[in-house]
């Protein structure tokens, strides 16, 4: 099989390698698309924790069971199934409480074992147990089904913020999750505004999904611009959907009194610490909700958003050969592209 083989920063190759076997308990999937993740995209460009391990990175994968193990009968040959990220333990004290995400001893596919970036993937024992894979509804392209995982996210965030319809909600970043956002609120009734840097993506933004206003935060004040469009009261709800600093410590003056702020992305390590206006928080009873993964129903959910129609996978789509991985990543840090997926198998699945 050809298969994406991370070997560190900025080090990656597409090889010739065995196709993986499956053996009792396991089942085996013959990869027909995977998102390439901005986490992905952080390793390659800057290495992490795990630089200096061979492994197969991806984890936004959908495809069809080619094979099944003794014992894995969940499955069969010829199901279409999609993947999210995580794989928990099952056991400890999150895992028993049903916050899987929290799980003590977490692991990711394409970090802690080999993800989907691959004609094929083996799905383990360990996966099928305690990994979250559901069926790809009739009817939804399996192209379109990798942008489940993603969407889970922007999901479980929205039920932690308690986003209700005709709220106004600021989305700081317009990179693809803030898009994801901007798509998901716009389709739960949800007034956005959309702020961020770049022109050229809040143009997108504006044109391409709808925005109801932008702002471009290198040209105006964001916090005077967004207490103008709601009459001076701010937002009800902030989601930092941007790897910034600033943007957390700025999202305090965005938002209503007692105005709910997700801080949904993480920041880079030798930014982590922030400095934020404690009497803001305190003396306007603010909000600050952390938004790490998701509960693994909310992946069922994504499937069934996605088959409805309600997001618009084809306008934040952009497909690669196998062969192109590493160009799709320089096109994601370049800003060329919204989500990058990736067709093993010369598409012949799809």
């Amino acid at each position: 099989m050809k298969a994406v083989v991370f070997q560190g920063k900025e080090r990656l190759s597409v090889e010739s390698l065995p196709a993986p076997r499956c053996g009792p308990g396991e089942a085996l999937l013959r990869v027909a698309a995977c998102g390439i993740c901005g986490g992905d995209a952080r390793s390659f460009f800057q290495g992490d924790k795990f630089t200096g391990e061979r492994r197969i990175p991806g984890h936004e994968a959908a495809g069809v069971i080619e094979a099944v193990g003794e014992g894995a009968a969940r499955w069969k040959p010829g199901d279409r199934v999609a993947l999210a990220a995580d794989v928990h333990c099952g056991t400890c004290y999150y895992c028993r409480r049903e916050m899987f995400n929290l799980c003590d001893s977490l692991a990711i596919l394409g970090k802690h074992m080999d993800g989907g970036l691959a004609d094929c993937m083996l799905l383990t024992k360990r996966i099928l147990d305690h990994g979250i894979i559901h069926p790809i509804p009739e009817g939804l392209p399996m192209l379109h089904a990798a942008l489940s995982e993603p969407l889970c996210s922007v999901l479980a965030s929205h039920d932690d913020l308690a986003i209700a319809a005709g709220e106004t909600v600021a989305v700081v970043g317009s990179g693809p999750m803030g898009i994801l956002h901007l798509e998901l609120l716009r389709a739960r009734g949800a007034r956005v505004i959309v702020i961020a840097r770049s022109g050229n993506r809040l143009a997108r933004a504006r044109d391409d999904f709808g925005a109801g206003l932008t702002i471009e935060a290198s040209r105006e004040d964001p916090a005077a611009a967004v207490k103008a469009a709601t009459g001076g009261v701010g937002a009800d709800c902030v989601i930092v959907a941007a790897p910034s600093a600033a943007a957390v410590a700025n999202s305090l003056q965005l938002v209503r009194k007692r105005g709910r702020i997700g801080l949904f992305g993480g920041l880079p390590a030798a930014e982590a610490s922030v400095a934020l206006d404690i009497n803001r928080v305190h003396y306007s009873e603010l909000r600050l909700v952390g938004n790490f993964s998701y509960h693994p129903r909310y992946h069922r959910q994504a499937l069934e958003l996605l088959a409805s129609g309600a997001i618009r996978a084809d306008k934040l789509i952009t497909t690669y050969a196998i062969e192109e991985t590493e160009k799709a990543l320089y096109d994601i840090r370049g800003g060329r592209v919204l989500k990058a997926v990736v067709i093993p198998n010369q598409g012949a699945l799809l």
